[in-house]
């Protein structure tokens, strides 16, 4: 140790403590390791919120910081996603404007915590012309990408009892809006079946062109719980996934990246595929679709509603 009697004395005491060198010394005398395994480094938290992200203090701030950041998907060479998520994608949510708006309304009074939508009823004159069109801009970024989707037959559900709750407890101030809804969201639905068939991704106002992005669909019933994006590139993967919806998380972590990777092929393997080959399969798939919102429509009309 190189100290004196006393010194060691008052080590052993505890009046003063060991110093790294000597820390190493004693290490070294009694063949100690000293460097820390892999396996049992601890792993410091992966998943974050991305970088750039801000608290949204306005229904603009999510969707401003949205766009920048598909804008960067869009320039990674090689970029594609798979998508998981156990209700309809927002992309096709906010594909038209009275959905939009009820979307945008309903993230605002829950999620974002905007109070000067708290207590107010519904109303599409609430969502600005300027933020459709940033939000129009936004989807639209999308389709530039190719992906691969998982769907299970509940993608509808949680905008309909949405739709159900609010028309119940009396909170649309238009009631036409009530219908626009249920007939844009058979549009969205056409939508859907039109890109499966044609195998291509494009907007529901343009058709399938030369350019557009291949697109492939899975439906499956059997672990499609978890809402995550898998960005893949030539540079390196991004996973995103849902936190507080449509707040999200993001990792480059390879392991968890790898893990997601696994369990979304997983899926893909057991599922079944929707696309124009798929025929009948794909026909009942896109009739109970339609038959859902019908079911919600008619009992809208009739006053009764469900929980």
């Amino acid at each position: 140790m190189h100290v004196g009697r006393d010194a060691i004395y008052r080590r052993l005491r505890g009046d003063t403590s060991l110093t790294a060198d000597e820390m190493m010394r004693l290490a070294e005398i009694y063949h100690l390791r000293t460097e820390v395994s892999s396996s049992r480094k601890k792993r410091a938290g992966a998943l974050r919120y991305p970088d750039g992200h801000g608290i949204v203090r306005s229904e603009f701030d999510y969707f401003t910081q949205l766009h920048q950041r598909l804008e960067h998907l869009n320039q990674l060479p090689g970029a594609s996603f798979d998508f998981a998520s156990p209700e309809l994608p927002m992309y096709y949510e906010l594909a038209t404007p009275t959905l939009r708006a009820f979307k945008i309304f309903m993230f605002g009074i829950t999620t974002w915590n905007l109070e000067k939508w708290k207590n107010r009823n519904f109303s599409t004159d609430l969502i600005s012309d300027s933020l459709h069109r940033l939000v129009e801009v936004t989807v639209a970024d999308h389709y530039r990408v190719p992906a691969r989707e998982l769907w299970s037959v509940g993608v509808l559900d949680v905008t309909l009892r949405q739709v159900n709750y609010m028309a119940q407890v009396g909170k649309f101030a238009d009631s036409g809006d009530l219908k626009r809804i249920f007939s844009e969201l058979h549009q969205i639905v056409n939508h859907l079946e039109r890109m499966v068939r044609t195998g291509k991704r494009f907007s529901l106002k343009d058709g399938p062109q030369p350019s557009s992005c291949d697109f492939r669909v899975y439906h499956n019933e059997l672990s499609n719980t978890s809402n995550l994006v898998l960005v893949k590139s030539d540079i390196r993967p991004f996973l995103f996934t849902s936190l507080l919806t449509p707040n999200y998380v993001a990792t480059s972590d390879p392991d968890l990246c790898a893990e997601a990777q696994v369990w979304f092929d997983n899926l893909v393997e057991h599922g079944s595929a929707l696309h124009a080959d798929s025929g009948k399969y794909a026909a009942q798939y896109f009739g109970y679709l339609r038959n859902l919102i019908q079911k919600y429509e008619q009992l809208a009309q009739m006053g009764q509603y469900v929980f």
